[in-house]
């Protein structure tokens, strides 16, 4: 009988999706059911697991890479095995129907809003200034201006180690980073509130030389326990990335009362390496803008 049903499912999403109920492949990817005929609708039956991963697949661009049957039986498969998306994206046979290779990297996570972490009274004096940085040398003499103290310096050094200088002024003044590429920074982890975060797609920083800047691949990556399926860019590169490793951006809250250093949530976030799904052939993972 749990056969039968499952298949009954399958078989209304195929009916969903043949119907054009997939939509949004630009921006802010979903799917959302338009009107159907009533003696369609009558008989629509949806599963939300189901549903979520054909949300999914839509939002990082894997859906159109399969023929209506594909989704079907992927679908299918998924109620048999009771595995997320994640898990199947793990498997050799539809790595190769989706067209895609993984490689496992070295992970690591860097801040994108350092200026946030800053002790306070060092972020007014940053704000005062009215001068923009460009090079370390430019900051070091401000602060040896300003016969800054120890936990100045040392703060300072540490935000440089994840942003550059400037992007720290460019803070100091409301305005987002910019990644390498010229683009405004995306992090794919922004801390809302105290244990709340919001993940989302977004950059990565990368070596060029095995990730070219501007590249678009799926990441998978364990946050709070839970592996996501995440579809990022590379736009971003630094000194100590090199070869297999990506470096993750999250915007995190400041923990006032710890100094000297910038404290990232490492439960949450706990991650050694994650699992690259990049194209193994012509698949575009691109969405118009």
């Amino acid at each position: 009988m749990k056969k039968m049903t499952g298949h009954y499912m399958i078989r209304s999403f195929a009916v969903f999706i043949t119907a054009g109920l997939i939509v949004g492949f630009g921006g802010a990817s979903i799917v959302e059911p338009l009107p159907l005929p009533l003696d369609m609708s009558r008989h629509l039956t949806m599963d939300p697991i189901g549903t979520q991963t054909v949300k999914d697949m839509a939002r990082v661009g894997l859906l159109r890479q399969l023929s209506q049957a594909s989704v079907e039986e992927l679908l299918s498969y998924q109620v048999q095995s009771g595995k997320s998306l994640s898990e199947i994206l793990r498997e050799p046979k539809w790595l190769k129907r989706l067209g895609l290779s993984a490689s496992r990297f070295k992970a690591t996570w860097y801040a994108s809003n350092p200026f946030d972490l800053l002790p306070v009274d060092l972020q007014i004096a940053l704000r005062r200034t009215s001068k923009p940085f460009k090079t370390r040398p430019q900051i070091a003499q401000w602060l040896r201006s300003k016969k800054a103290p120890a936990r100045w310096v040392k703060a300072v050094d540490l935000a440089l180690v994840e942003t550059t200088p400037e992007n720290l002024w460019r803070a100091s003044r409301g305005k987002k980073p910019y990644a390498k590429n010229g683009q405004y920074l995306q992090p794919i982890v922004i801390e809302k509130e105290p244990g709340n975060f919001d993940v989302r797609d977004g950059h990565i920083a990368t070596d060029p030389r095995v990730i070219p800047t501007n590249s678009r691949i799926l990441i998978l990556v364990r946050i709070n326990g839970q592996e996501r399926i995440l579809r990022v860019k590379a736009t971003d590169i630094g000194e100590a990335i090199k070869g297999r490793h990506v470096d993750l951006p999250i915007a995190i809250r400041p923990r006032y009362g710890k100094t000297h250093s910038i404290e990232f949530p490492s439960d949450y976030i706990h991650n050694p390496s994650v699992l690259i799904l990049s194209p193994s052939r012509k698949v575009n993972l691109d969405r118009k803008a």
